[in-house]
């Protein structure tokens, strides 16, 4: 510091670095002949840390950026007359940093790259029980260990205590010969639960819940990982919602050459979408309390067992939290798609167990197996359709006419009416075309052969949609309507059966189906706010072979807005959101009623299982993106804009054509 009086301050800068500088030199000095001692380093680090933990998390910080084989401890929160003992057993955990650990997310750049929390570099210490009760996202890591073997068990484990917050324990569950190594002498969260070899799984979760001690308690299976961050980040979501009762997390899988790659983006809590695959996966933290309140699930097969627990909990759930971070990464060789696909062996107890969840909400409600293009294997909900409620659906048609495939030149209002009675099984519903003031001869005469209807709308210039499709449900009093197109024509027999039967469910508001364009590519597979800016279909133009990302296009699943040109909804939902806002002329009118119906605690569900064809923009071409009602929509859903709960923010969301990342 020559040059300065010392009177004078020293500048900030070089005050800091030279006084690191003489933190480091004194550390390594005084770390180095400790090293050759142990028991004496040990007990150096134990009394740092039960009586200094901050300084001591501080210096171990600062030791380790000046020499990363360097640390002040042993295993120092184990318990302090084992803690020689476990240093030599375990010399990978002589640190309670475990630097010699690669950290999980490390395995591979591109997830580093997703995540958005900054992350500590130093463990936090945990001294007593009080300590680790403080957290209010405690959580109990319940491991079977009837599979695997000693190298699974090993990373499970030490990714446990690689964690970056402290409120944890950890149960050792299987039978009474089942060998656990030294684990339990590292540390005191580390405990055993003698079980039956018959309980694994989630039969094994419900069983070992009573010795957990935590607030939260979860599954986690040996040779699978934990993200270092995974308890802070929970902590995180349970201070941002208290009364979470389930809180989840994305995933992904270790590949046999280490690296991690298949993530698995997870949608905010989607019912629809848990009705059709394991969206939950893993993570999955449950408050322990409702796993008390749990059965044991019947089911013979992990997988299915797995499936059956979190049904029967999410349904009795208050509040489900999820964290958009990949924080669970999978140990596994096999080939099972992303997305929750169930494998063969586990199908038909999973649809029993689906079958048996439904029924609580209906009891005429039935589940089947489904199959996607791909050949992937999934489940359906059948929703009934209650005999005493009409079904009307309303075609707006301005007449237009236009070559079709094989068809020539045809009006294609007279072309979707046909393929509604030829093609549809339904037998009950009514056809109303509103019409302009001019309907074809032959048109009239086919709906009149068959008990329907046309009524004309008053035609207003410049067009609206919002204002016709309002005076056509406004023809409607009562029961389940069909916001139609005329340039359409039905695919799928049991069409009308699929929607009406989820638009009558108390909890829908709206319903929307799998379009296609006349080549059979995709035209509308469910629509996602933020895309694009404002809002965008998904999937547009992608083939329809079951192999779009984690097959979003091929299950039924929630979004937050489907389209108008085939919407399901029953009539006093439409009165209470108010109907179409007319401001919205020609865009975003369908979106701003789906989000209403959303904003009043109502889901809006997409079902592959009703296709059509969508011959677009033949009935009406759209201004996409005119400035006035892109405004108005934006400051209205700017919310929702930014963040879509069914759309991750790990996916694209410029690109013009597949939206999502590759499979």
């Amino acid at each position: 510091m020559v040059g300065w009086s010392k009177h004078e301050p020293v500048p900030r800068k070089v005050n800091a670095v030279s006084l690191r500088q003489l933190v480091r030199s004194t550390l390594v000095a005084v770390s180095a002949p400790l090293a050759k001692n142990p028991r004496i380093k040990g007990y150096v680090g134990r009394i740092l840390g039960r009586h200094f933990p901050g300084v001591y998390a501080r210096l171990q910080g600062t030791l380790r950026q000046s020499d990363p084989t360097h640390s002040l401890s042993t295993v120092w929160h184990a318990r302090p007359d084992l803690s020689s003992a476990a240093s030599s057993l375990h010399p990978v955990l002589a640190d309670p940093c475990l630097l010699k650990l690669e950290r999980p997310d490390h395995l591979d750049v591109e997830l580093l790259q997703t995540r958005s929390s900054t992350r500590d570099d130093h463990l936090e210490p945990v001294v007593e029980m009080s300590q680790m009760q403080q957290n209010a996202a405690s959580v109990c890591f319940v491991v079977p260990l009837q599979s695997g073997g000693k190298d699974a068990l090993d990373r499970s484990l030490q990714s446990v205590l690689r964690q970056t917050a402290p409120d944890w324990e950890l149960l050792l569950c299987g039978p009474e010969d089942s060998d656990v190594g030294t684990w339990l002498e590292v540390d005191w969260r580390v405990r055993r639960f003698v079980s039956n070899s018959e309980d694994t799984g989630a039969r094994l979760l419900t069983r070992a819940v009573v010795q957990a001690t935590t607030r939260f308690i979860g599954l986690l299976s040996p040779g699978d990982i934990l993200d270092d961050d995974l308890i802070k980040l929970m902590s995180a979501k349970v201070r941002e919602l208290p009364a979470a009762d389930v809180i989840y997390t994305d995933e992904a899988n270790r590949e046999a050459d280490q690296t991690i790659r298949r993530p698995f983006y997870k949608p905010d809590w989607s019912p629809e979408h848990q009705h059709s695959v394991n969206m939950l996966g893993r993570f999955v933290a449950v408050r322990k309390a409702l796993v008390l309140q749990s059965a044991s699930p019947e089911s013979k097969s992990d997988e299915a067992a797995e499936y059956e627990l979190m049904l029967s909990i999410t349904r009795r759930a208050q509040n489900i939290a999820h964290i958009d971070e990949p924080l669970y990464i999978r140990a596994t060789a096999s080939q099972q798609p992303v997305g929750g696909f169930f494998s063969e062996p586990a199908l038909n107890e999973a649809r029993a167990a689906l079958e048996n969840d439904v029924r609580h909400e209906n009891d005429h409600a039935r589940a089947s197996i489904a199959t996607t293009a791909a050949g992937h294997r999934s489940l359906h909900a059948l929703w009934p359709v209650p005999a005493d409620v009409p079904i009307t659906l309303l075609i707006l048609s301005g007449m237009h006419r236009r070559e079709l495939p094989g068809k020539g030149v045809v009006t294609l209002a007279t072309n979707f009416v046909r393929s509604i009675i030829e093609k549809s099984s339904a037998e009950q519903y009514k056809i109303i075309v509103v019409d302009d003031g001019v309907v074809d001869d032959d048109l009239r005469a086919l709906l009149a052969a068959h008990g329907h209807s046309t009524h004309t709308c008053p035609k207003s210039e410049p067009f609206s949609f919002a204002r016709k499709a309002n005076f056509a449900s406004s023809l409607v009093s009562s029961g389940i309507v069909f916001l139609l197109n005329d340039d359409l024509e039905v695919i799928s027999p049991d069409w009308i059966q699929e929607l009406a039967g989820q638009a009558a469910r108390p909890a829908v508001g709206a319903v929307g189906c799998r379009l296609l364009f006349g080549d059979g590519s995709l035209q509308h597979a469910g629509i996602g706010v933020g895309f694009h800016g404002s809002a965008g279909h998904m999937f547009h133009r992608a083939a329809v072979d079951g192999l779009e990302y984690a097959g979003f296009a091929s299950i039924d699943r929630n979004y937050s807005a489907v389209t108008g040109a085939v919407m399901a909804y029953r009539k006093e939902v439409f009165d209470q959101v108010g109907g179409f806002d007319e401001q919205f002329r020609t865009d975003y009118n369908d979106l701003d009623f789906c989000l209403k119906c959303v904003a009043r605690g109502l889901r809006i569900v997409y079902t592959p299982s009703a296709t059509l064809y969508h011959f677009h923009n033949s009935s009406l071409k759209r201004e996409h993106d005119s400035s006035p009602e892109l405004k108005a929509f934006l400051a209205r859903w700017s919310h929702v804009v930014k963040r879509d709960p069914y759309f991750s923010k790990n996916f694209q969301t410029q690109s013009a054509e597949l939206p999502l990342i590759a499979p």
